[in-house]
Order: structure tokens, then sequence, then C-alpha cells
């Protein structure tokens, strides 16, 4: 019974570090692609061995444009909290193919070469899409490889919520011109590690140069940070993943043992005193 306890106490803690350092992937095309339809969606796959199964498929160049859109900071929960009738969501539902990965394990440390090798093997043209660009212009006689990096999101889930609305526009605003300067066409969205992230990992990796991130200003320009009013909860991030798992281990492991020890302790029972044997008698064990 304890160790049937103990189980089911780890759950939680379980589901905690196997959907860490993962993103969500989403993938969807505007004719129907065996692409997408080789990727089972209940999978739990590497990012890398992802991208690379998408490169080696044949059927890739057969799209007149490949959008590619790379999110930092992006969760699972954040798609799951965009309106069902935004453009997002609109474009994934009445796609004749379309897959919903939402826990990819991706490396903060991973290099994402997908653009390049889908460029070089196809033959398309790479063009550097910004999501607050108005006009776009394509080689009518090529076809290419669109690539959008977002403005990063974070901070408390209020704030995502509204971050993520405004991001879901710039988003859609893209696919609508997509749609019409290339019917057919392939859009691969997935989120990456924060920037935050990198610098913590080069205190330990000396050998990890993110000087790329520190020289693009658009990248800070449009970046959206948490703003600094408000309560303790929307200023910092007290109920971190570690300190969930702590109070999850107390509340559920060492707090029931403990009761049940103390319990048990309780309920022993001693004789205050002790009775003498039948037939014993103190005066004749005197005499003698």
């Amino acid at each position: 019974m304890i160790a049937r306890t103990v189980l089911l106490a780890l759950l939680p803690v379980a589901g905690v570090f196997g959907f860490s350092n993962t993103i969500p992937f989403v993938a969807w095309s505007s004719k129907s692609s065996n692409v997408l339809d080789r990727l089972s969606p209940s999978t739990h796959p590497n990012h890398d061995a992802l991208l690379e199964s998408i490169t080696k498929d044949e059927s890739i160049c057969s799209f007149d444009a490949i959008f590619v859109i790379d999110h930092p900071g992006l969760h699972n929960s954040d798609l799951r909290g965009l309106h069902p009738s935004c453009g997002v969501s609109t474009a994934i539902q009445n796609a004749p193919s379309s897959r919903q990965l939402p826990h990819v394990e991706r490396k903060i440390v991973s290099k994402d070469s997908l653009p390049e090798g889908i460029a070089s093997q196809c033959g398309f043209a790479l063009v550097d899409i910004r999501p607050e660009n108005g006009e776009w212009s394509f080689d009518g006689n090529k076809k290419h490889i669109l690539t959008m990096s977002m403005p990063p999101i974070e901070g408390p889930v209020k704030h995502r919520k509204i971050v993520m609305s405004e991001h879901e526009q710039l988003i859609a605003g893209a696919l609508e011109k997509l749609a019409v300067l290339s019917p057919s066409h392939l859009v691969l969205y997935s989120g990456s590690p924060l920037l935050s992230q990198k610098r913590q990992l080069s205190e330990f990796d000396p050998d990890y140069d993110f000087s790329s991130e520190d020289d693009d200003p658009v990248f800070y320009a449009n970046a959206v940070v948490a703003p600094a009013d408000g309560s303790i909860f929307q200023r910092y991030q007290l109920l971190t993943p570690a300190l969930i798992i702590s109070l999850l281990v107390v509340f559920f492991i060492l707090i029931p043992v403990l009761v049940l020890g103390i319990t048990a302790l309780a309920s022993i029972q001693s004789p205050l005193r002790s009775e003498a044997p039948s037939g014993y008698s103190a005066h004749e064990k005197k005499v003698q």
C-alpha cells in the first residue's frame, strides 16, 4: 500500500521531468504531403532527428515555398490558449495535412541547419523575413524557403497570453501573404530556447558563442519584457519546477510516512505494572 502511494505521488514529478527541455512543433501544408503524414502524432522525438527526417524526404522539394517560423520561449500552453477562430488555428484546421507535436525534445545549444539544408538540396532561394515587414517580393522563377524569427515570449501566464495574441496576429498576416504568393507551401512552426537560457549555459560552457544574438538589434527591439509593476507573482516566478517538486515530495511522501510512523508508535500499549502469576504467594516465598 505504501509503495503504491509513493508511485502515485511520483507521477506528477515524472511528468515535470518528462516535459522539461521540450518545445512545441507544428507543421501544416496547403496540399496533402507525405512529409507530414509519416510523422506520428504520438511520438516524443528529438528536434534534430525530426528535422533530419523532414529534409531526407524527397517530396520536400515539391513545394513552391517552405515557411520556417522560430519562436523563442514558446510553450505548448501558449498554443493551447489561442482562440479557435484565430488565423493560425484556422490555417492548421483547414490544412489538408498537419501535425502537432506538443513536446519535442530540443537542446539549448542546437545548430538548426534546416533552411540551409533544404535550400542546397532543392535549389530554393533563402529569404529572411522580419515579422514587421510590410511587403514581400519574390522571384517568380524560383522556389523559396522563408525564415522568420519571432520576438521572444516570456513572463507570467497572464502576460504571455497577451503577448501571444499580438504575435499570433503577426504570424497570421505573414500566412496570408504566403498563401497569395505561393499557393503550394509548407509551414514549420516551432519554439526555441530563450536567450537567457543560452546566457546561463555560457557560464558553464566557455566554448559556446552567442554573439550572433547580441549583434541582432531587431531581436532586442521586438523583445517584449514582462512589466515591472504589479504584484510579486507578476514580477517574479516563485513557483519554479524545483520548488513544486520539493512540495510534492514533502506533502505526498515525507508527511504521510511521518504520520504513519507516529500513529504506529502511538498505538503501542504497555502495562503500567506487572501482575504476579497465579498461585504465587509472596509470604511463602519469604518464609522459604
